[in-house]
């Protein structure tokens, strides 16, 4: 952040609940509204503040101009079992994200390994919405998305895929599970979005190019389409396997392929697939022999010898599992800038300011 007066810290049901009567105001049924909002409201409570709040300006703008429709309906395209294939029908990500994994985590409880897909949905927001709770259940979980094709190919200088991120889970015992989450890309478009709303003057090296392409670290300057790939041409490979899955195996547009009902398509494609994947871990080692073993991996992870400098060696999920508990005692920080938009928003349904209520 750029400093204290540029935060406002919120708590986290109120801006939940804010959030769910700006999405019911534009026609989103409250128990849709709240999926929704849960979802945009944890990942700032774990510090993934890409894919929090910011993206309320972008949905209702989406819900205005009727691309994406308030109501989710998910309708089941294929169903063999360990396998289905569902239709987001240009709804809420969230909404179609959720019921895909419940299903594939009953699914895995069943037949010990679950894949399911969803064609013609929407921004999912942080793919650790999902796989958490799976990994909370019993399974080793794996989320993939695709979506606009916004980013060039490594040494490309046009848009071919999204940010494509990934996700997965796995429970321990006396330990919380493990949770990697992250973009193909060096950082999620959303971050250069979102430090250009903080007023922040640069970005990292390696994070973006400016529309020609060319490396930059001006905020100003960095295209939030046009990012790096994260450990260059690899990256890429595992934004490509991204595009596989959720793209061609799940029915979906990819690459420059347009395979939707929804007239915004190319870099302002709206519909975009996913894959999850759910194994029951009772079913090959055992629950409680993974949980025991994964609490044994973690402390030797953390107990390694560490590099000069370093203070403490972190497992994937460890430092969001803090930020969350940190902000719900304290609240989370949003920047002024933020709020004020966001109040606007709710001005126009006749909401007081956030953070007034």
């Amino acid at each position: 952040m750029v400093g204290d007066a540029s935060v406002v810290r919120l708590d986290h049901e109120k801006l939940r609940r804010y959030e769910v009567a700006i999405l019911e105001a534009l026609g989103t049924p409250s128990d849709q509204a709240e999926i929704v909002a849960d979802n945009l409201v944890e990942a700032d409570l774990r510090g993934v503040d890409s894919h929090g709040a910011h993206l309320v300006e972008l949905y209702v703008a989406r819900l205005r101009s009727g691309h994406l429709r308030p109501t989710t309906e998910v309708r089941v395209v294929r169903d063999d079992g360990a396998t289905v294939m569902l239709d987001g029908g240009i709804g809420f990500g969230q909404v179609s994200g959720v019921a895909a994994m419940e299903l594939a985590v009953d699914r895995a409880k069943a037949h010990g390994v679950a894949a399911v897909t969803v064609r013609e949905g929407t921004h999912l927001g942080a793919l650790a919405y999902y796989t958490l709770p799976a990994a909370e259940a019993g399974c080793f979980a794996m989320a993939v998305q695709n979506g606009p094709a916004i980013v060039p190919p490594y040494g490309g200088r046009s848009g071919i895929f999204s940010t494509n991120p990934f996700s997965w889970a796995a429970p321990a015992g006396r330990e919380l599970p493990v949770v990697y989450d992250i973009a193909t890309t060096a950082v999620a478009g959303n971050k250069i979005l979102l430090a250009k709303k903080r007023g922040d003057p640069s970005i990292p090296e390696g994070w973006a190019n400016d529309e020609q392409g060319r490396p930059t670290t001006d905020t100003g300057a960095a295209s939030a389409q046009n990012l790096c790939w994260f450990g260059g041409y690899k990256g890429f490979g595992i934004a490509m396997m991204v595009e596989v899955l959720s793209g061609i195996v799940a029915g979906s547009s990819f690459g420059h392929t347009e395979q939707t009902e929804c007239e915004l398509v190319g870099s302002r494609r709206l519909a975009k697939g996913w894959m999850f994947l759910t194994l029951d871990l009772e079913r090959f080692c055992g629950l409680d022999r993974f949980r025991d073993q994964m609490d044994q991996l973690i402390a030797d992870v953390r107990t390694t010898e560490r590099a000069e400098g370093v203070d403490r060696i972190y497992v994937p999920g460890e430092i969001e599992h803090e930020n969350r508990a940190e902000r719900l005692a304290s609240g989370i920080p949003l920047p002024t800038a933020l709020v004020h938009e966001i109040s606007a928003i709710g001005a126009d349904f006749g909401l007081p300011p956030l953070g007034s209520v």
